[in-house]
């Protein structure tokens, strides 16, 4: 009996380290920033280049996530107080014009963020459709930056 409870009790705390080894894989998996790196598409005004590196789609195709860098050719970026880096982000997806979220950002360099923008999906949208993503301030930096791509579901 004494040899079943050890038994048990260790089976019980392998399975307990697994269950958090798993769990941390797929928390780290899903970190807003956590998509590889490619080229979607970018705009540049000002010295500020906003580039779309990547995007996934979500939570059975209701949401979308944009995964963006903001780079600064002409000097140092501010940080503003744990507020968005994108301002007054728009969003269209196949002729439907969305509220996105500025998610999540850090801080790469005094010249570079990474971020993340949430946006809820429309219903029904083509399996490829055109998209765009506009703002007219990123920090404290006035512009306008408007990147058109391509979404495939």
């Amino acid at each position: 009996m004494k040899t079943f409870l050890n038994i048990t009790n260790r089976l019980g705390g392998f399975v307990l380290l697994l269950c958090f080894l798993v769990w941390g894989t797929w928390a780290s998996s899903h970190s807003a920033l956590a998509a590889p790196e490619k080229t979607v598409g970018s705009a540049e005004n000002g010295g500020i280049k906003l580039t779309i590196t990547n995007y996934a789609i979500t939570n059975y195709g209701q949401e979308m996530i944009l995964y963006y860098t903001v780079e600064s050719k002409t000097g140092n970026l501010m940080e503003e107080d744990g507020k968005g880096l994108l301002k007054n982000l728009e969003i269209s997806i196949a002729d439907h014009r969305l509220q996105g979220i500025d998610a999540e950002h850090k801080k790469i360099s005094n010249q570079k963020y990474q971020g993340a923008v949430k946006v809820n999906m429309p219903q029904y949208i083509p399996a490829t459709s055109s998209a765009a993503l506009s703002t007219d301030a990123i920090l404290n930096q006035k512009g306008q930056w408007t990147i058109n791509f391509q979404v495939n579901k």
